[in-house]
């Protein structure tokens, strides 16, 4: 019986062991396009300034962002206090309501391209996050935006709208707990 239940355990090891649900974190895809040009982020460092970030924050929103040097960046939250499949839409009024229920905005859709921000600024700006898969402590899905240009010291109300984001993919972007 003790060979048996030694057996057992040993079976159970070695069929544990040899699905490998570890992702190697430099694999991550971020991409998305911006009115028509694709940007790319590798998940390489924080130290090369080029990196992939996906954190649950206290608040209970999920941050998902990607980072290149001081010009390029791309980042939106999920509000849930527990990331299910599925969609999930924002546009300017729910980042006005979050802020306004005493909590930060962490819907906080932002992109920098070439320098220039925009951001989830005014009526009729948007995003679709489509979270498709999410386990073991990684996240992927698609996205969409339409999102409002800055100037100086605010927001153009003139080119509401005018930044679009297509083509947005994250991938296999590991959980920071």
């Amino acid at each position: 019986m003790p060979k048996l239940a030694l057996l057992l355990f040993l079976a159970a090891l070695v069929a544990s062991c040899s699905k490998d649900s570890n992702i190697d974190p430099s694999k991550a895809t971020f991409q998305y396009k911006v009115n028509g040009n694709l940007v790319i982020i590798k998940n390489i460092s924080v130290a090369d300034s080029e990196y992939i970030l996906f954190k649950k924050t206290r608040w209970g929103t999920y941050s998902i962002g990607g980072y290149k040097g001081a010009s390029t960046e791309m980042r939106f939250g999920i509000v849930s206090d527990s990331l299910t499949i599925g969609k999930y839409i924002y546009d300017s009024a729910s980042a006005s309501a979050i802020t306004t229920w005493g909590y930060p905005s962490n819907i906080n859709v932002i992109v920098f391209y070439n320098g220039q921000l925009s951001a989830l600024a005014y009526l009729g700006d948007s995003v679709i996050i489509n979270v498709t898969a999410y386990s073991n402590g990684y996240a992927s899905g698609d996205f969409t935006a339409k999102l409002t240009p800055a100037r100086t010291a605010a927001f153009d109300y003139s080119k509401r709208g005018t930044t679009l984001i297509t083509e947005g993919l994250f991938k296999n972007i590991p959980w920071a707990y």
